[in-house]
């Protein structure tokens, strides 16, 4: 506390302890409230391929960094599409949400109208 507002204060203090306005006041420090952490959601979907897109290359192996702390998953990565090609959205740590402990994740599936993005979730 600077020394102005010491010197401002402390007659009030005086008074009112020696009145007994604050005889008997306790003051008590709270813990910091709890931050909760929300889990990682799965990406979006990326957009569906046109029905003449080839198939997604094979996966990239990803080298797993280390984990952030414990009860964090790996969410591996996917190939998405956009501007006409397949690009490489890779894996991350993520913690999954309470009373789910798998990721099950993305993949890609042929259809009538070309092939399409079946989004990862958790389980």
């Amino acid at each position: 506390m600077n020394r102005k507002l010491r010197n401002l204060l402390m007659p009030s203090v005086l008074a009112a302890l020696a009145m007994g306005g604050i005889g008997g006041c306790v003051v008590r420090e709270t813990a910091a409230p709890t931050v909760a952490v929300a889990p990682t959601p799965p990406p979006d979907a990326p957009p569906d391929a046109p029905a003449d897109a080839p198939a997604p290359p094979p996966p990239i192996v990803e080298v797993q960094p280390p984990m952030p702390a414990p009860g964090y998953l790996w969410i591996g990565g996917y190939y998405g599409w956009g501007g006409g090609r397949y690009f490489w959205h890779g894996g991350y740590w993520g913690h999954a949400p309470y009373g789910y402990h798998r990721w099950y994740g993305g993949y890609w599936r042929a259809g009538p109208r070309g092939r399409f993005f079946v989004r990862g979730h958790w389980g």
